[in-house]
């Protein structure tokens, strides 16, 4: 951690905060099986799923315990294919902490960069978001 001071009852992460995770790619992950093309290797999908996933990761536990993040953008380049069975190393980075929008950017690799982009997510009371979401309902 760096040594900037989030705001209280904020989302406590720093400009520069990382966070890791490594997955390996298993069936659900093949575009074959998320409708995303006919090739048996990792989907852009499932690259931006684990992206969203290792930037959650980063904010668990930094946060209100009534509160959540939702995505809100992503841009992705899904650079390189990555075959069924092969570990890939997923990083998030913190770049901007504004108010309730964190940014961050992510790179996704096997044995080189196989994915970059960005994402941010923003901080939302868990209770009243899925209350307006329910609200949709009829």
């Amino acid at each position: 951690m760096s040594n900037c001071q989030p705001p209280p009852n904020q989302i406590r992460v720093c400009v520069g905060d990382t966070q890791e995770l490594t997955a390996l790619v298993t069936n659900d992950l093949l575009a074959t099986n998320v409708g995303s093309g006919d090739v048996e290797v990792l989907s852009t999908p499932s690259l931006i799923a684990l992206f969203e996933r290792v930037s959650c990761d980063l904010l668990r536990g930094n946060i209100d315990a009534n509160m959540t993040t939702v995505g809100t953008s992503i841009n992705v380049q899904h650079l390189d294919a990555t075959p069924l069975g092969i570990q890939v190393r997923v990083i998030a980075t913190v770049t901007s902490v504004e108010s309730k929008k964190v940014s961050f950017k992510c790179e996704a690799f096997d044995t080189k960069k196989i994915g970059e982009g960005t994402h941010e997510r923003y901080l939302v009371n868990r209770d009243r978001f899925l209350e307006r979401a329910n609200s949709k309902r009829v």
